[in-house]
Protein backbone atom coordinates (compact mmCIF):
# COMPACT_ATOMS: atom_id res chain seq x y z
CA UNK A 1 0.00 0.00 0.00
CA UNK A 2 2.89 2.45 0.69
CA UNK A 3 4.36 2.32 -2.66
CA UNK A 4 1.29 2.68 -4.12
CA UNK A 5 0.14 5.56 -2.30
CA UNK A 6 3.72 7.19 -2.59
CA UNK A 7 3.85 6.71 -6.32
CA UNK A 8 0.42 8.28 -6.57
CA UNK A 9 1.91 11.08 -4.19
CA UNK A 10 5.00 11.73 -6.56
CA UNK A 11 2.63 11.50 -9.53
CA UNK A 12 0.36 14.34 -8.07
CA UNK A 13 3.30 16.31 -6.93
CA UNK A 14 4.48 16.49 -10.73
CA UNK A 15 1.74 17.24 -12.35
CA UNK A 16 1.02 19.92 -9.33
CA UNK A 17 4.91 21.59 -10.42
CA UNK A 18 3.69 21.91 -13.96
CA UNK A 19 1.30 24.16 -13.59
CA UNK A 20 3.67 27.46 -13.70
CA UNK A 21 3.27 25.82 -17.96
CA UNK A 22 -0.14 26.29 -17.95
CA UNK A 23 -2.55 29.47 -18.18
CA UNK A 24 -5.64 28.07 -16.39
CA UNK A 25 -4.28 25.58 -14.23
CA UNK A 26 -5.74 25.02 -11.13
CA UNK A 27 -5.47 22.47 -7.95
CA UNK A 28 -8.71 21.23 -6.31
CA UNK A 29 -9.96 18.54 -4.08
CA UNK A 30 -12.31 16.91 -2.20
CA UNK A 31 -12.57 14.28 1.29
CA UNK A 32 -15.56 12.50 2.21
CA UNK A 33 -16.50 10.42 4.92
CA UNK A 34 -19.06 7.88 3.79
CA UNK A 35 -21.28 5.24 5.88
CA UNK A 36 -22.76 2.54 3.50
CA UNK A 37 -25.30 0.00 4.17
CA UNK A 38 -23.52 -3.01 1.69
CA UNK A 39 -20.11 -2.85 -0.70
CA UNK A 40 -21.86 -3.65 -4.39
CA UNK A 41 -18.93 -4.07 -6.42
CA UNK A 42 -20.64 -3.99 -10.85
CA UNK A 43 -24.08 -5.14 -8.96
CA UNK A 44 -22.59 -7.97 -6.46
CA UNK A 45 -22.80 -7.83 -2.89
CA UNK A 46 -19.31 -8.20 -1.60
CA UNK A 47 -20.24 -9.13 1.87
CA UNK A 48 -22.55 -11.49 0.06
CA UNK A 49 -26.10 -10.86 2.34
CA UNK A 50 -27.17 -8.04 -0.15
CA UNK A 51 -30.39 -7.26 1.18
CA UNK A 52 -28.87 -6.80 4.86
CA UNK A 53 -28.94 -3.04 5.57
CA UNK A 54 -27.44 -3.05 9.07
CA UNK A 55 -25.14 -5.94 9.24
CA UNK A 56 -22.92 -5.09 6.63
CA UNK A 57 -22.12 -1.53 7.42
CA UNK A 58 -18.32 -0.17 5.60
CA UNK A 59 -17.21 3.08 6.35
CA UNK A 60 -15.39 4.63 3.19
CA UNK A 61 -13.29 7.40 3.46
CA UNK A 62 -12.11 9.05 0.11
CA UNK A 63 -9.56 11.92 -0.62
CA UNK A 64 -9.72 12.65 -4.37
CA UNK A 65 -7.08 15.07 -5.98
CA UNK A 66 -7.94 16.85 -9.76
CA UNK A 67 -5.52 19.36 -11.47
CA UNK A 68 -7.36 21.17 -13.92
CA UNK A 69 -4.01 21.73 -16.49
CA UNK A 70 -5.84 24.12 -18.97
CA UNK A 71 -9.91 24.68 -19.81
CA UNK A 72 -9.95 21.17 -21.89
CA UNK A 73 -6.95 19.18 -20.35
CA UNK A 74 -6.90 17.92 -16.80
CA UNK A 75 -5.19 14.77 -14.50
CA UNK A 76 -6.94 13.27 -11.34
CA UNK A 77 -5.71 10.55 -8.74
CA UNK A 78 -6.96 9.38 -5.25
CA UNK A 79 -7.77 7.17 -2.86
CA UNK A 80 -10.43 5.09 -0.91
CA UNK A 81 -10.49 2.80 1.91
CA UNK A 82 -13.13 -0.04 2.99
CA UNK A 83 -12.94 0.17 6.97
CA UNK A 84 -15.14 -2.35 8.23
CA UNK A 85 -15.74 -5.67 10.37
CA UNK A 86 -17.35 -7.94 7.89
CA UNK A 87 -14.32 -10.33 7.52
CA UNK A 88 -12.71 -10.82 11.08
CA UNK A 89 -15.52 -9.04 13.35
CA UNK A 90 -12.95 -6.95 13.96
CA UNK A 91 -12.63 -3.10 12.48
CA UNK A 92 -9.98 -3.09 10.10
CA UNK A 93 -8.81 -1.41 6.72
CA UNK A 94 -10.29 -4.54 4.50
CA UNK A 95 -9.31 -2.72 0.73
CA UNK A 96 -7.17 0.23 -0.24
CA UNK A 97 -7.65 1.50 -4.13
CA UNK A 98 -5.69 3.89 -5.33
CA UNK A 99 -6.12 5.31 -8.86
CA UNK A 100 -4.45 8.34 -11.37
CA UNK A 101 -6.29 8.98 -15.09
CA UNK A 102 -6.88 11.82 -17.30
CA UNK A 103 -9.62 13.65 -19.17
CA UNK A 104 -9.93 15.62 -22.07
CA UNK A 105 -13.03 18.21 -22.80
CA UNK A 106 -14.08 18.95 -26.42
CA UNK A 107 -17.32 21.21 -26.41
CA UNK A 108 -20.09 19.29 -24.26
CA UNK A 109 -17.84 16.07 -24.57
CA UNK A 110 -15.71 14.79 -22.05
CA UNK A 111 -13.14 11.53 -22.78
CA UNK A 112 -11.43 10.14 -19.69
CA UNK A 113 -9.19 7.03 -18.71
CA UNK A 114 -8.51 5.49 -15.38
CA UNK A 115 -5.95 3.56 -14.19
CA UNK A 116 -6.99 1.99 -10.60
CA UNK A 117 -5.08 -0.29 -8.39
CA UNK A 118 -7.50 -2.46 -5.97
CA UNK A 119 -5.79 -4.10 -3.07
CA UNK A 120 -7.24 -6.57 -0.62
CA UNK A 121 -6.97 -9.98 0.40
CA UNK A 122 -3.59 -9.85 0.33
CA UNK A 123 -3.45 -8.97 -3.60
CA UNK A 124 -3.77 -7.07 -5.89
CA UNK A 125 -6.18 -5.74 -8.52
CA UNK A 126 -5.50 -3.47 -11.91
CA UNK A 127 -8.62 -2.05 -13.72
CA UNK A 128 -8.60 0.10 -16.60
CA UNK A 129 -11.75 2.62 -17.37
CA UNK A 130 -11.79 4.25 -20.48
CA UNK A 131 -15.01 6.80 -20.50
CA UNK A 132 -17.06 9.69 -22.42
CA UNK A 133 -19.84 11.85 -20.67
CA UNK A 134 -21.39 14.94 -22.19
CA UNK A 135 -22.69 17.81 -19.72
CA UNK A 136 -26.17 17.93 -21.63
CA UNK A 137 -29.58 17.15 -20.08
CA UNK A 138 -29.38 14.27 -17.78
CA UNK A 139 -25.78 14.03 -18.17
CA UNK A 140 -25.60 10.99 -19.65
CA UNK A 141 -22.12 8.90 -19.66
CA UNK A 142 -20.82 5.78 -20.54
CA UNK A 143 -17.82 3.72 -19.25
CA UNK A 144 -15.98 0.57 -20.01
CA UNK A 145 -14.77 -0.89 -17.33
CA UNK A 146 -11.71 -3.66 -17.83
CA UNK A 147 -10.89 -5.80 -14.97
CA UNK A 148 -6.66 -6.03 -16.19
CA UNK A 149 -6.00 -8.90 -13.52
CA UNK A 150 -8.41 -10.50 -11.23
CA UNK A 151 -6.12 -10.36 -7.69
CA UNK A 152 -8.26 -11.70 -5.42
CA UNK A 153 -11.67 -11.23 -6.16
CA UNK A 154 -12.53 -15.15 -7.58
CA UNK A 155 -13.04 -14.03 -11.16
CA UNK A 156 -11.24 -13.95 -13.78
CA UNK A 157 -10.39 -10.67 -16.97
CA UNK A 158 -13.24 -9.32 -18.02
CA UNK A 159 -14.88 -6.58 -18.71
CA UNK A 160 -18.32 -4.57 -17.94
CA UNK A 161 -19.82 -1.61 -20.14
CA UNK A 162 -22.43 0.88 -17.55
CA UNK A 163 -24.37 3.53 -18.98
CA UNK A 164 -24.92 5.97 -16.41
CA UNK A 165 -27.38 9.03 -16.24
CA UNK A 166 -28.71 11.91 -14.07
CA UNK A 167 -31.47 14.56 -13.11
CA UNK A 168 -30.54 16.82 -10.31
CA UNK A 169 -32.73 19.95 -8.81
CA UNK A 170 -32.51 22.20 -5.78
CA UNK A 171 -35.14 23.30 -3.13
CA UNK A 172 -33.08 25.95 -1.86
CA UNK A 173 -30.00 27.33 -1.36
CA UNK A 174 -28.97 24.55 1.09
CA UNK A 175 -30.83 21.75 -0.26
CA UNK A 176 -29.84 19.48 -3.50
CA UNK A 177 -31.48 16.22 -5.09
CA UNK A 178 -30.11 14.22 -7.63
CA UNK A 179 -31.89 10.62 -9.12
CA UNK A 180 -29.43 8.92 -10.60
CA UNK A 181 -29.92 6.09 -12.91
CA UNK A 182 -27.46 3.12 -14.69
CA UNK A 183 -27.71 -0.15 -16.48
CA UNK A 184 -24.35 -2.44 -16.71
CA UNK A 185 -23.60 -5.48 -19.16
CA UNK A 186 -20.93 -7.84 -18.59
CA UNK A 187 -19.27 -7.92 -21.92
CA UNK A 188 -17.24 -11.50 -20.82
CA UNK A 189 -18.14 -14.24 -19.05
CA UNK A 190 -16.76 -15.02 -15.66
CA UNK A 191 -16.18 -11.55 -14.50
CA UNK A 192 -17.71 -12.03 -10.90
CA UNK A 193 -16.85 -15.89 -10.84
CA UNK A 194 -14.36 -18.36 -12.54
CA UNK A 195 -17.21 -21.39 -11.67
CA UNK A 196 -19.32 -20.01 -14.86
CA UNK A 197 -20.66 -16.36 -14.57
CA UNK A 198 -22.74 -15.47 -17.90
CA UNK A 199 -22.13 -12.39 -19.64
CA UNK A 200 -24.79 -10.48 -20.58
CA UNK A 201 -27.24 -7.69 -18.56
CA UNK A 202 -25.62 -7.58 -15.20
CA UNK A 203 -27.84 -5.01 -13.01
CA UNK A 204 -29.42 -1.77 -13.34
CA UNK A 205 -29.85 1.06 -10.59
CA UNK A 206 -32.42 3.77 -9.70
CA UNK A 207 -31.21 6.26 -6.64
CA UNK A 208 -32.40 9.46 -4.68
CA UNK A 209 -28.98 11.25 -3.48
CA UNK A 210 -28.98 14.35 -1.25
CA UNK A 211 -27.01 17.19 0.12
CA UNK A 212 -27.60 19.47 2.46
CA UNK A 213 -24.51 22.29 2.55
CA UNK A 214 -23.26 23.26 5.77
CA UNK A 215 -20.91 25.95 4.37
CA UNK A 216 -20.05 27.12 1.11
CA UNK A 217 -17.17 24.31 0.88
CA UNK A 218 -18.88 21.14 3.55
CA UNK A 219 -21.84 18.84 3.20
CA UNK A 220 -23.86 16.36 4.35
CA UNK A 221 -25.02 13.93 2.31
CA UNK A 222 -27.33 10.74 2.12
CA UNK A 223 -29.12 8.79 -0.31
CA UNK A 224 -30.98 5.16 -1.25
CA UNK A 225 -30.34 3.41 -4.33
CA UNK A 226 -32.11 0.40 -5.69
CA UNK A 227 -30.56 -2.49 -7.23
CA UNK A 228 -31.96 -5.00 -9.94
CA UNK A 229 -29.84 -7.60 -10.53
CA UNK A 230 -29.09 -10.94 -12.65
CA UNK A 231 -28.09 -14.27 -10.66
CA UNK A 232 -26.36 -15.61 -13.25
CA UNK A 233 -23.83 -12.59 -13.77
CA UNK A 234 -23.69 -11.06 -10.22
CA UNK A 235 -24.39 -14.46 -7.87
CA UNK A 236 -26.30 -12.47 -5.28
CA UNK A 237 -29.28 -15.17 -4.83
CA UNK A 238 -26.38 -17.99 -5.02
CA UNK A 239 -24.71 -16.14 -2.36
CA UNK A 240 -27.84 -16.10 0.09
CA UNK A 241 -29.29 -12.78 -0.67
CA UNK A 242 -31.51 -10.94 -2.85
CA UNK A 243 -31.12 -9.78 -6.87
CA UNK A 244 -33.37 -7.09 -5.70
CA UNK A 245 -32.07 -4.98 -2.97
CA UNK A 246 -32.18 -1.64 -1.72
CA UNK A 247 -28.92 0.00 0.22
CA UNK A 248 -28.37 3.28 1.86
CA UNK A 249 -25.30 5.81 2.22
CA UNK A 250 -25.07 9.06 4.52
CA UNK A 251 -21.46 11.04 4.88
CA UNK A 252 -19.94 13.87 5.32
CA UNK A 253 -17.67 16.32 1.85
CA UNK A 254 -15.80 18.23 2.12
CA UNK A 255 -14.25 20.24 -0.96
CA UNK A 256 -11.02 22.27 -1.22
Amino acid sequence: MNNKLNALIVATSVIAASGSFAQDSKITGSLSLDLNSNFISYGTAVWDASDDLTSQLTFNPTLSVNYQYNKALSFNGGIWLDWNDNATQQIEVVETDVWIGAAYTSGITTYSATFQNWQYAGLSEEILDLGVSFDTIFSPSLTIHQRLGSGASGGQEGTFLVASASHGFDLNDKVSFSIPVSVAFALTEDYHNAAGADSGFGYATVGLQGSYALTSSTALNFGLTYYVTEDDVTFNSTQGGEDNFLTWNVGYSLSF
